[in-house]
């Protein structure tokens, strides 16, 4: 196996902080307390043993014997060491830990009992009978020659990685260049990136727009970036506060992670995505946005623009609002091909998903307590609708125009979820349950206003007279035509058994949340505690025995603190604040002399500060400030401040903000290239509530308050919070 220079390392030290467990092993006894396998991996947790230094894991099975697994593997948690090991086929493999002092002399060795290895279930438009994404073959080993990162909070920038530009092969250091390397589309060497424990968007330099780990090829054709799997290592890896973006790709998995706060799509396939697979993670709340419907976050997946062939499958979405929005607003020039398989729309809100020029298979789902609606069928749209089952879902299948959208609308023409036109849904097998009074009509019940036509068995076709009430559409049949994909679906009856064992990430993942059905099937409204759990999420993970820097048995140093920031009062010429050392201003990114000039109080400024997505500026306030932010050729381009959020630069190319409170404030860029030329700041000294960002310029009345993490506040005091009334939702700043 062809490896980077980051995983030959062997030698690396290991990290231990043994002072910090609670559970000794004076008698240096190795022992097991836990052990099992899963989906194409094994994994056992052991307590420490006294005076080991390190731990050799060697797993055998399958034709393996005594394989050493990489140092990586091997962390460190309050309830013991750990390993998992991926990569495996199906089968039977035993997992020998051995214990070693500092001159690599053994203490103690244990071996588990067999463990029992699962394939994971390769089914679904992604694949084809010679094609699988990712850096795994179909048994679920690597592919030939497969290159594999370890990524952590502490690697994510330093990883190297050597990437071919066609000529020559060049290193590469940190994670987002190795990915614009691979991006250049001349090397199509399967990559398997492993994420270990908790990286955040603080972590990680280089992300899209701030939001995104950007997986983007040169060209739609010869130079897509390829064959990458980005996967999570046992039950905690996660990405927090940024989600994946992809463009002009094939071949691309993502498995076993959890995402959290998201700043705009969990993972976004934008233009030109193919064969791609997304499966067992964990979709939690993205950050707000400025929208009403936009408390959650965005959407989980989003699918347009020529993304076609994928499979969804095995994902755990929790009380996700617009969970899966699949076709462009501007329409697809063929239909999108995307499978819906074992996924869990855990108390979800609406799209589970939401189809427009989408053709789509969608079974074994597990509709547990959605809100709003299950699947929404829109123009130019099939959807084959088999095996799913359920739970209390008010209206668990919608074809736009027509049945439920229709009969139930103040406005039929409009109806409740699109105002489009319809596609055409089949339905077979589906277990629907309540005790919600079900709103659901099959050509049984109105021969023209139906939801789904039902049929008795999976080959029967949809009679070419059945058209869509609104616009005509016929359904295609797809899904009995001669090269439509095998699968064996389950009974809908083993759905909610099957999908809560097996979707999301690895035993559930390490954030687990319960439901109240007696309230949270009906609520679309944030679930507060949920939210406080994801703010407040902090990774169990104490060392990782493969990462560089580690040293002996003794923990690391406590970094040097941090100087105090200098404090400052006023701001100036953004070139004056970057060439004084003495500003207070910390200001990363490059200045430009070509974007225009600025006039400030009668003085002309010829030189910007180009915020682009590593720029950023950072000072810090003793008190409550008026901030005033002069930029040129910006409008609609749009910035972040700390605790005031996204602002949008309007057509003066003048931002006022008001600094709430004494701290520290970071300026970057959400969306676009600005150019930020002079900041102003002055004290502020009003008393009473100041709007800092609004929808609407009406009064309020009655107002609900919450604070930036969505939780109820029934006595606001000094900070932002976002408002509702009246149907309308903005920020106030309360001094």
């Amino acid at each position: 196996m062809k490896t980077t220079k980051f995983l030959s390392a062997r030698k690396c030290l290991w990290m231990l902080l043994a002072a910090s467990l609670s559970v000794t092993n004076p008698a240096h006894a190795l022992t097991l307390l836990r052990q099992q396998g899963w989906l194409e991996s094994v994994s056992a947790v052991w307590a420490p043993v006294s005076g080991a230094e390190a731990y050799h894991v060697y797993y055998s099975g399958e034709g393996i014997s005594n394989q050493q697994a990489d140092d990586c593997l091997v962390r460190q948690y309050a309830e013991g060491f750990r390993v998992d090991v991926p990569g495996l086929k199906a089968g039977s493999y035993t997992l020998t830990v051995v214990a070693v002092n500092g001159q690599g002399v053994e203490l103690e060795r244990a071996t588990t009992e067999p463990l029992q290895v699962k394939a994971h279930n390769r089914e679904g438009f992604a694949f084809t009978e010679d094609f699988v994404p990712g850096g795994y073959r179909m048994d679920g080993t690597p592919k030939d020659g497969a290159r594999i990162l370890y990524i952590t909070a502490k690697t994510v920038n330093t990883v190297t990685c050597s990437v071919s530009d066609g000529k020559k092969d060049v290193e590469y250091t940190g994670l987002a260049n190795i990915l614009s390397a691979y991006g250049k589309g001349r090397d199509k060497t399967p990559l398997i990136i492993r994420v270990i424990g908790t990286v955040r968007a603080t972590d990680y330099e280089g992300l899209k727009d701030g939001n995104y780990v950007n997986f983007e090829g040169s060209n739609a054709s010869d130079r897509m970036l390829e064959h990458v799997t980005l996967e999570g290592i046992g039950d905690d890896a996660t990405l927090y506060g940024y989600g994946i973006c992809m463009k002009r790709t094939n071949g691309i998995e993502v498995r076993n992670v959890g995402i959290m706060l998201f700043g705009d799509d969990a993972i976004s396939m934008d233009t030109d995505n193919y064969h791609n697979w997304i499966h067992n993670c964990d979709f939690f709340y993205g950050a707000p946005g400025s929208d009403d419907d936009q408390v959650k976050g965005d959407g989980s997946i989003d699918m347009k623009y020529r993304s076609t062939r994928t499979t969804i499958a095995y994902n755990h979405f929790f009380d996700s609002g617009k969970v899966m929005g699949c076709g462009g607003a501007t329409k697809e020039e063929t239909n999108l091909l995307i499978t819906f398989h074992h996924n869990w729309f855990d108390h979800c809100d609406s799209r589970c998903p939401r189809l427009n020029h989408t053709t789509a298979h969608i079974y074994n789902n597990y509709y547990d307590g959605v809100a709003v609606y299950g699947i929404g069928c829109t123009e130019v749209s099939n959807a084959f609708i088999e095996g799913n089952h359920f739970r209390n879902v008010q209206r668990p299948m919608m074809i736009a125009g027509q049945g439920t959208d229709r009969v139930y609308a103040s406005d039929p023409e409009k109806g409740t979820f699109s105002g489009q036109t319809g596609g055409m849904s089949k339905a077979y097998n589906n277990k629907v349950e309540g005790p919600v009074e079900v709103r659901l009509f099959y050509q049984s019940d109105d021969p023209v206003q139906f939801d789904a036509w039902l049929v008795e068995s999976r080959d029967e076709r949809v009679p070419e007279t059945v058209s869509a009430y609104k616009g005509g559409y016929v359904y295609d049949n797809f899904d009995t035509a001669d090269d439509f994909y095998t699968s064996m679906p389950d009974e809908p009856e083993q759905v909610a058994d099957v999908v809560t064992t097996w979707a999301g990430r690895m035993d559930g993942g390490d954030l687990k949340w319960t439901f109240n059905n007696s309230v949270d099937d009906k609520d679309h409204d944030i679930n507060t505690e949920l939210k406080a759990a994801i703010t407040g999420y902090q990774s169990q993970l104490l060392a990782i025995q493969g990462i560089e820097g580690g040293g002996g048995t003794e923990p690391e140093p406590e970094p040097e603190p941090e100087p105090t920031p200098t404090e400052v009062t006023q701001g100036g010429y953004i070139v004056d604040l970057i060439n004084d050392p003495n500003s207070g201003f910390t200001i990363v990114g490059s200045t430009s002399n070509s974007k225009g000039v600025v006039t400030v109080d009668g003085t002309t400024y010829n030189t910007c500060l180009k915020m682009g997505s590593s720029s950023s500026v950072t000072f810090t306030v003793s008190a409550p400030m008026t901030m005033t932010l002069y930029f040129a050729a910006s409008e609609n381009k749009r910035i972040s401040v700390t605790d005031i959020g996204e602002l949008t630069i309007p057509a003066t190319n003048i931002v006022t903000a008001t600094l709430p409170k004494a701290g520290t404030y970071m300026i970057k860029r959400t969306n676009g290239e600005s150019y930020l030329y002079y900041i102003a700041l002055s004290k502020t000294t009003t008393t009473a509530v100041e709007n800092v960002y609004s929808n609407s310029g009406s009064d309020l009345f009655e107002p609900q308050y919450y604070d930036l993490q969505g939780r109820s506040v029934s006595k606001p005091t000094q900070g932002i919070y976002i408002v509702k009334t009246g149907g309308r939702t903005y920020k106030q700043y309360i001094k």
